[in-house]
């Protein structure tokens, strides 16, 4: 018995009758179009777990569903790029914001360090209110 072959997986399957470019062009495709992993494995008549195990057994596989999202993210990025080129205020903000790094970035990270024993810390308000006209009455009309 440790002569007998495992079965086959669907990419192998797919190796041995020659059918493995055109498939992985297809879900490379696929992925570029924004497609799912449960699409991409519904477009095949699998179900998503047997392709998440096809892409962990088959780098060929994975890397066609990588290479088309980054196609995706590569058109995005021009596309950006050539709005900050023409001027455009909104894309430059933006682009400063992703590309230009904690500076640019307005969600700053804020760090508490708690040291010692923890104290009660009571939020100190002031309240400014404006100056009672002395000469107005309660409903805020002059007394004669």
């Amino acid at each position: 018995m440790a002569n007998e072959r495992k079965r086959k997986d669907l990419f192998e399957q797919w190796v041995e009758s020659g059918e493995v470019e055109n498939n992985l062009a297809i879900i490379q495709s696929l992925s570029m179009q924004g497609k799912s992993i449960a699409e991409i494995a519904e477009a095949f008549d699998i179900s998503r777990r047997t392709l998440q195990y096809l892409q962990k057994e088959h780098p060929a596989l994975e890397k066609a569903i990588r290479s088309g999202r980054l196609s995706v993210v590569a058109m995005c990025q021009n596309k950006l790029m050539e709005r900050v080129s023409s001027g455009d205020t909104t894309a430059i903000i933006y682009a400063l914001k992703v590309y230009g790094g904690e500076f640019f970035n307005d969600r700053k990270s804020v760090e508490a360090k708690i040291t010692g024993t923890p104290v009660s810390v009571q939020p100190q308000v002031q309240i400014y209110l404006p100056e009672r006209d002395s000469e107005a009455g309660d409903d805020g009309e002059k007394e004669k």
